[in-house]
């Protein structure tokens, strides 16, 4: 991963091979939708696996939508980008780019998937990468190519906090303004 001029390159498998020694190309589309391509550990190992990515700097989150997670893990990057990580209990773990939640654009800005920058954080205890293709249903033994992906960032970011504590100020003295009279 990098960050260049606010655009976040990353790559995800592009050619690959299953266990089944079947090739395939995967289309772009396809492998920039989160859930496809997920990355798996030994169920055992989940929680050894959250603590190394705290200990590299990722937060617990508590405000986030749930989807059966473990853990929900998020990591501050260059300029305005963060890496989100959800981890199950199955072993199954789930991570992609976003823009920042100090941002309003969190909520309405593209995401994309990350399976190598999270494999490269946790290989210190687990150094075998797994790729589960869950559309087609099929491990990856071998991947042959790579896509070069990029997420653009926004023209302008808003920081969502300025903009409540200033409505939150205006509210209080709007109220005591009425309350005054």
């Amino acid at each position: 991963m990098e960050a260049n001029h606010g655009t976040l390159i990353t790559s995800l498998p592009a050619e690959v091979t299953y266990h089944d020694r079947k090739k395939s190309v995967l289309p772009r589309k396809y492998v920039q939708k989160e859930g496809n391509l997920r990355l798996f550990v030994p169920p055992y190992l989940i929680d050894s696996v959250a603590e190394v990515l705290r200990n590299h700097g990722f937060k617990d989150l508590r405000l986030t939508f749930h989807k059966g997670e473990k853990y929900s893990l998020s990591k501050k990057l260059l300029m305005i980008w963060e890496l989100h990580v959800r981890i199950f209990s199955d072993g199954f773990i789930d991570a992609h780019f976003e823009i920042s939640r100090d941002f309003l654009e969190h909520l309405h800005h593209s995401t994309l998937p990350s399976l190598y920058e999270v494999f490269d954080i946790y290989k210190e205890i687990y150094p075998k990468i797994h790729i589960y293709d869950a559309g087609n249903k099929k491990w990856i033994s071998e991947v042959i190519s790579k896509y070069t992906l990029s997420l653009r960032a926004p023209k302008t970011v808003t920081k969502w906090k300025p903009l409540f504590y200033t409505s939150l100020i205006l509210m209080f003295v709007g109220t005591a303004l009425i309350l005054k009279h």
